[in-house]
């Protein structure tokens, strides 16, 4: 049981198509999947097991993980819980697994120059990066659902170009067991913005003061502000406000999910500020967005 929104076909090869996806566990169930696609998954919420062509044994699949998965024979999800079904709610990125294997037979590959030369250099294994979603990965899934929300003109040449640097994203990221934490490159500034960005996702359900951040970064609250205002453009506090909402946005796809409970797991700590703050930052209610989406939503492929 699934659906599909949010969906964006014919961006062009080696792309098929990039939608958001909820699909249901029943408890103690398992699905099997019928279609193997090549597919990047980033996982936003739900937390299950899963079983793979390419990866020995059940492993854990949780929000902030990415599975990246060229065509294989065989993929499981399986919620153990006893009591309760699990809904799981990812992005999924299909790409083009014909073309790809029709490229992979040329004898000569220019990854740097050909974006499918690039997916089958980098992407030639079934890979679970655990905890991969850091903060670059969170701002390009926000542009890409903004972009899909709006529909300008040209939307889909700036999605494509999303596709592009989220598989670059992923493809630059140490894989493993765990994904290892590098040191960001750049400037001293970003070092700092990076590192505010990191703290604020990982602390966004509850209460984040200015000095809070200031003190992880090793920085006083004046030169952070000054900083992450220089580098990204927004206060620090439009920053958490915008990603609180992008988050919220996920979570209102989950008819089981109150209002109410949905402002408590995203850090607003009353319902009319949550609401308010919603409808400053989209131009619509909580509940509008909420029935806006129920009817874009397709069978899921």
């Amino acid at each position: 049981m699934g659906y599909s929104l949010h969906a964006v076909q014919s961006l062009g090869a080696p792309f098929v198509m990039v939608d958001e996806s909820v699909f249901v566990i029943p408890r103690q169930g398992v699905v099997r999947l019928g279609k193997h696609h090549f597919k990047l998954l980033f996982i936003l919420d739900g937390r299950i097991e899963h079983e793979i062509d390419g990866v020995e044994g059940r492993r854990k699949l949780e929000p902030g993980d990415i599975l990246v998965a060229p065509p294989v024979r065989h993929h499981v999800y399986i919620n153990s819980h006893p009591r309760k079904s699990v809904p799981v709610h990812v992005v999924r990125m299909f790409l083009d697994a014909e073309h790809l294997a029709t490229r992979a037979r040329r004898r000569v590959r220019r990854p740097e120059s050909d974006l499918s030369d690039y997916v089958l250099h980098h992407f030639s294994k079934v890979e679970q990066i655990t905890g991969g979603i850091d903060n670059e990965i969170t701002d390009l899934l926000a542009s890409l659902r903004r972009e899909v929300d709006a529909k300008a003109p040209g939307y889909r040449h700036r999605v494509r170009a999303l596709c592009t640097s989220l598989i670059v994203a992923v493809s630059r990221k140490s894989v493993g067991a765990r994904v290892r934490s590098l040191k960001p490159k750049g400037t001293p500034s970003g070092h700092i913005v990076v590192a505010a960005k990191e703290y604020i996702l990982k602390n966004l359900e509850r209460d984040i003061s200015l000095g809070e951040v200031a003190w992880h970064v090793g920085k006083g609250e004046e030169h952070l502000a000054r900083v992450f205002k220089r580098e990204t453009g927004r206060s620090v506090f439009d920053y958490v406000r915008e990603v609180r909402v992008n988050r919220a946005q996920t979570h209102l796809l989950d008819p089981s999910l109150s209002l109410t409970e949905i402002a408590e797991k995203c850090g607003f700590n009353s319902l009319s500020f949550f609401s308010r703050t919603f409808r400053q930052l989209t131009g619509m209610s909580p509940t509008a967005y909420r029935r806006q989406t129920q009817a874009e939503i397709q069978p899921q492929r």
